[in-house]
């Protein structure tokens, strides 16, 4: 994250990073930091995931809670029948993540009459 904030020279920095882990993401607040920027008051921050990890960071990290039970026993379920009948067609499934608001996201631009953080999520109805 680093070296890609050191090679935007002097172009617009995005208004929020979504990062795909709490590890990650803290690496991203600390990359930020370490160049003079402030989260949430320059740039949003958050992660999928929601490890215990998110919540004890100098900037407690917004995240998606993965429903890590439900992942891995679909997981195991979607193997055991790729096992029996290994001709079956290949499908998609989605998991339902539970949206953790905390202090790492805010609006920095002003915009639609949204906030940045919807509780709702995209495939809701």
């Amino acid at each position: 994250m680093g070296a890609w904030l050191d090679g935007l020279q002097g172009r617009p920095l995005p208004t929020a990073f979504l990062v795909g882990g709490d590890f990650m993401a803290a690496g991203t607040v600390s990359a930020l930091q370490k160049r003079g920027l402030r989260v949430p008051q320059d740039v949003s921050v958050m992660s999928i995931d929601g490890f215990n990890l998110a919540a004890i960071q100098e900037v407690p990290l917004t995240a998606v809670h993965v429903p890590r039970d439900e992942l891995g026993s679909e997981a195991v379920h979607l193997l055991q029948q790729r096992l029996l009948r290994p001709e079956a067609p290949h499908g998609s499934l989605l998991l339902h993540g539970t949206l953790v608001v905390r202090d790492s996201v805010r609006r920095i631009r002003p915009g639609k009459g949204h906030t940045a953080v919807e509780p709702q999520g995209l495939y809701d109805d």
